[in-house]
């Protein structure tokens, strides 16, 4: 079966990944804001996956998530608004969440709901590297494996992960949950190198990365950074989308640059 190319980049330089979540504040928004991301220039949107108890993630993020299950979060809907989008842009999208959300009713189901719709892959948070028939399952239906790896996930661990033959890697840079700011460039750089001993896969950086500055600080060590709270914080409703696009734009050219 032919890959749905989630790691093929627009250009060769750093990419932009931004990462909201499906269905925040509302539907209506959530589709302009994916639809705006895309157009200043992300080269992989990941989209989080509402789920009750997202346990990495820190209050903006799990507020995020909250709302979108009040308000009635439903699956197919995203789906189809990815279709649609789908039909508007190239531009490969992930699902992330949460090992619930990606096996109830079953894997299957969920895999080919994704597939059908244009999702290109799934990064499932807590999923172990044992579990091999549900990494299967999505991969049988062209949905390609993003791996999370954190500072903490011991040597052992890493090569567990990189046997599931993963299309891309992201590696957490700071220690804790989504949203705060401690980032140790040098831990960074000690980590990366040695997963990049591993593997010659893509490798993406997230977590606590919000300023131009920090960008500039890790774009070299980097095929791809991952901006989340802040963007998520940003969304709340069609006219805050003009405040996104201003924050965006910055980052977008210290990524580009």
């Amino acid at each position: 079966m032919q890959s749905n190319n989630l790691i093929t980049f627009k250009d060769s330089k750093t990419a932009f990944i931004p990462y909201l979540v499906a269905g925040h504040t509302n539907n209506n928004v959530f589709e302009s804001a994916l639809k705006l991301l895309n157009d200043v220039g992300a080269d992989l949107i990941e989209i989080g996956i509402p789920f009750t108890d997202p346990i990495a993630e820190g209050k903006i993020i799990e507020n995020a998530h909250h709302s979108s299950l009040k308000n009635g979060f439903v699956l197919d809907e995203i789906c189809e608004i990815v279709r649609t989008f789908r039909a508007y842009s190239d531009t490969p999208v992930i699902a992330m969440g949460y090992t619930n959300s990606f096996i109830n009713p079953t894997s299957d189901y969920i895999a080919s709901k994704l597939s059908d719709s244009g999702f290109n892959g799934v990064l499932i948070v807590d999923l172990p590297a044992s579990e091999k028939s549900i990494i299967n399952t999505f991969k049988d239906r062209n949905l390609e494996l993003v791996q999370l790896i954190a500072p903490t996930t011991q040597l052992n661990l890493i090569e567990d992960f990189l046997e599931n033959d993963p299309a891309l890697i992201y590696y957490i840079t700071q220690r804790g949950i989504t949203g705060s700011n401690n980032l140790n460039l040098d831990e960074i750089s000690e980590k990366l190198s040695a997963i990049k001993e591993l593997s010659n896969k893509p490798l993406v950086t997230g977590f606590g990365i919000k300023t131009v500055e920090d960008v500039i600080s890790l774009k070299s060590m980097t095929d791809g950074i991952v901006i989340g709270s802040p963007i998520v914080e940003k969304i709340n409703t069609d006219s805050s989308l003009q405040e996104l696009k201003a924050y965006v734009e910055p980052i977008v050219e210290a990524i580009k640059t």
